[in-house]
């Protein structure tokens, strides 16, 4: 990496590197204070699991995500406390059932996935820092209020999010959109990139999605939202139907969309609190009537969407579904058969690891767990990657570990050693990199009281280096040869799963009478999914799926297209409406 490049990442990260770890050296150092020494390695987890719940929004329905959250952070307790101290079969089972529930409710087919800092707490609480019977139930006030922590760390880091997300996502549309006007006024004919705008809009879906109070329950907020992206999206592709060579009222027509595009960025960026409206006259007077009523129905289409997306009754104003209570159960239950299948393994894999540490009574066998959790990943594909970066870390972040704790005897020199280290993880991404600082730290942990000489930390180094090639030569032969799961199975399900979401949510927009709840959910389920598809078929180098997604994109669009003009003659906007 050039030396510019690490002197503009430590520039762009130091503020909030800094506060973040200043914010957790006194979240570790306080919550023992209130819960008891022996629950200082629950302190620890809470700071990876509050940075780690960012992923999702859990702000939209924080009561529910308290309870959630609570749930499970007292069951892990709990079942820590059972795994350590029953006989083999019933830890076992316990330690089945736990890591299976944590697997599944944490691993999401379209979503970034969050369960390895729910895992890697579990096994602390096992391997690390075992309580006996008198200390359980300061152990379960400290996971409640480790809950009641990651809430409030949501609140305050995210609780704008859908707003900034919204602004920022419409935004760059608005820009992109400007953009190929400012190219094709200038001569170029080169076509947009509708896969960007496609991507933009997917994110739009993500935000409702995370956003859903449950399902088939999206506040009208979300679905203008959603509909502002795909207005804008079906504008660039009107603009991009204009004839290659542009006249001069063509010209003239298109400097008067990026005005009214200009007008709606503002409104976005709240620098005006007006959305001026539409002129019926400047439409028909520079084009012909069919150009002039497609162009004008879309305008009018995202103006509404707007209003409707910034109205404050709009975010708690919810449609209620027609929907069954049957169907309504299938689509909460909805089982993946990715996620399925990923948890069955893992949670089997692991829970036999524990067994085999525990009978054998391994001393850093949590070291060859931790090494499992890690690179044991949804996709055999993905598992080769992942084992090569962390023996790499594991080489180099040892190796320094012991040149530094050789040099460095004193317990309060490795302290800023580990401490040191932790706080340069925040301005890594790679996981090559945050795991040599993490290893750093657990060597210096395991270095601590006792190995002050070259020999002593070097036979450290190797012991743990050592548990990290058994738990990744374990990890390969379970995920990549006796029960490989490949990225290609599941992008060809997931391939079914869309096309019949497609063909439903055609057949619902061409109906008369349409579920509003069940309509934006197969739209948000399409969008999803075609993101997760793009992504797999990238990496699968599948290069038919561009075409397929644009042809049932296509059916999709051109059934909504037919809907946009109902918007012309809507009534003009008025706060308050929704409460009527």
């Amino acid at each position: 990496m050039k030396l510019s490049g690490i002197s503009e990442r430590i520039r762009s990260n130091f503020r909030h590197s800094t506060l973040s770890f200043i914010f957790i050296i006194a979240y570790v150092n306080i919550f023992p204070l209130i819960f008891g020494p022996e629950n200082s390695i629950v302190a620890v987890i809470f700071t990876i699991m509050m940075s780690a719940s960012m992923v999702r929004d859990l702000t939209a329905t924080p009561v529910k995500h308290l309870f959630l959250q609570s749930a499970v952070l007292v069951w892990m307790g709990i079942a820590a406390f059972l795994v350590t101290t029953l006989p083999a079969l019933f830890s076992f089972l316990i330690n089945f059932f736990t890591l299976l529930l944590i697997l599944y409710a944490f691993t999401y087919e379209y979503s970034n996935h969050i369960y390895f800092p729910y895992i890697l707490s579990y096994l602390f609480l096992i391997f690390i820092s075992p309580v006996h019977a008198g200390q359980l139930p300061m152990r379960i006030l400290g996971m409640l209020a480790g809950a009641v922590s990651i809430m409030l760390y949501q609140w305050v880091m995210g609780r704008k999010r859908v707003q900034e997300t919204a602004r920022d996502v419409l935004t760059e549309m608005i820009d992109d959109i400007c953009q190929y006007i400012s190219q094709r006024t200038a001569g170029n004919p080169q076509k947009p990139d509708l896969s960007a705008m496609r991507h933009k809009l997917c994110r739009l879906s993500r935000t409702v999605y995370e956003r859903r109070k449950k399902t088939l329950c999206v506040s009208d907020a979300g679905f203008s939202m959603i509909d502002a992206g795909r207005g804008l999206e079906h504008l660039m592709i009107l603009i991009q139907e204009f004839p290659e060579t542009l006249s001069g009222q063509d010209k003239i027509f298109l400097s008067e969309i990026v005005r009214l595009l200009n007008q709606m960025r503002i409104f976005l960026q709240q620098e005006g609190h007006v959305l001026p409206s539409l002129e019926t006259s400047l439409f028909y007077e520079l084009k012909d009537d069919k150009t002039a009523r497609l162009l004008y129905n879309s305008f009018v289409y995202i103006r509404d969407r707007l209003l409707h997306m910034t109205d404050p009754q709009s975010r708690t104003h919810y449609r209620k579904t027609a929907l069954s209570l049957k169907v309504r159960l299938q689509a909460a239950l909805d089982l993946s058969p990715v996620r399925a299948v990923y948890a069955l393994r893992i949670a089997l894999l692991l829970s036999c690891a524990t067994l085999l540490v525990q009978l054998l009574a391994l001393p850093h066998g949590k070291w060859l767990l931790f090494t499992l959790a890690s690179v044991s990943l949804p996709y055999a594909d993905d598992v080769p990657v992942k084992m090569k970066k962390r023996f790499l870390a594991t080489v180099i972040g040892g190796l320094l570990s012991v040149v530094i704790y050789t040099f460095i005897p004193s317990s309060a020199g490795r302290t800023a050693v580990m401490m040191l280290s932790g706080y340069l993880s925040f301005y890594f991404t790679d996981y090559t990199e945050t795991f040599a600082c993490s290893t750093i730290g657990a060597l210096g942990g395991a270095v601590f009281m006792s190995a002050f000489d070259f020999q002593a930390v070097g036979n450290i180094f190797l012991i743990r280096i050592g548990y990290i090639v058994a738990g990744i030569a374990a990890a390969y032969v379970i995920n990549c040869l006796l029960f490989p799961y490949t990225r290609a199975m599941a992008t060809r399900q997931l391939m079914k799963k869309y096309k019949g979401i497609t063909e439903l949510l055609t057949k619902v927009c061409h109906s008369e009478h349409v579920d509003t709840q069940l309509y934006y959910n197969l739209v948000i389920q399409a969008h999803l999914q075609e993101e997760k598809l793009t992504s797999n078929a990238h990496l699968e180098e599948w290069g038919e799926l561009p075409a397929l997604l644009a042809e049932y994109r296509a059916k999709v669009r051109q059934a909504h297209r037919g809907r946009i003009p109902e918007r012309a003659d809507a009534p003009v906007f008025e706060s308050g409406h929704l409460a009527t």
